[in-house]
């Protein structure tokens, strides 16, 4: 078998050795603490060596917001699947949907991990950091769908601010309802609130 033939098998294999150790290390997160565990204890619970889960991911931090990095990429290609035709709220509301299926599958993990990040500060300024590089992404995606240059264009970098923003503020509100508010919903209400017909809150 040639090289090229052999490389998606061993891709296969190595998603799922990294799944399967992400899918370990957050166990032991959720039952003991994110600044409790450490590396070693993560190692002797896969059966891998420092080495080895050093391969697959940077840090401890990296294995739970890795998991966002990939999700905003998904959201990104939501958002230029949309027809040029649909405004742009419309587009970027869409592109949460990636967000929702990952929370609907497992709500109660989700929120979990939510909190967790919320919890351990290391965490959490990683979990910023993906957020602020989502909005960089989003940005470019805006400017190459509408032919804009997201260098000099103060609207790109708004509006991909603002999207980022509404995120955060549905999924912390889904949160502080313990899941019990609709994902979804916040999501609508998030992006219908930055609509420029929206109705002002205050006179």
């Amino acid at each position: 078998m040639s090289p090229s033939a052999s490389e998606p098998l061993q891709q296969r294999m190595k998603d799922r050795m990294r799944s399967e150790v992400a899918e370990t290390t957050i166990g032991l997160f959720l039952g003991k603490g994110f600044d409790e565990t450490t590396v070693d204890e993560i190692c002797d619970a896969a059966g891998i060596s420092r080495r080895t889960f050093f391969r697959y991911f940077r840090s401890k931090e990296d294995v739970v917001v890795s998991r966002l990095s990939k999700l905003a990429e998904e959201g990104c290609h939501c958002f230029v699947a949309c027809p040029i035709d649909d405004d742009r709220w419309t587009a970027l509301r869409l592109s949460m949907t990636p967000f929702e299926e990952w929370a609907h599958a497992n709500p109660a993990r989700a929120l979990a991990l939510y909190h967790l990040v919320e919890e351990a500060p290391s965490l959490r300024a990683s979990y910023l950091d993906r957020v602020d590089r989502w909005r960089a992404s989003l940005a470019t995606v805006i400017s190459t769908k509408f032919d804009l240059d997201p260098r000099t264009d103060l609207d790109v970098a708004v509006i991909a601010a603002a999207s980022v923003g509404a995120y955060l503020a549905a999924t912390r509100a889904w949160a502080q309802s313990d899941g019990t508010d609709s994902l979804p919903s916040l999501f609508d209400r998030a992006f219908n609130a930055l609509r420029p017909e929206a109705p002002p809150l205050w006179g």
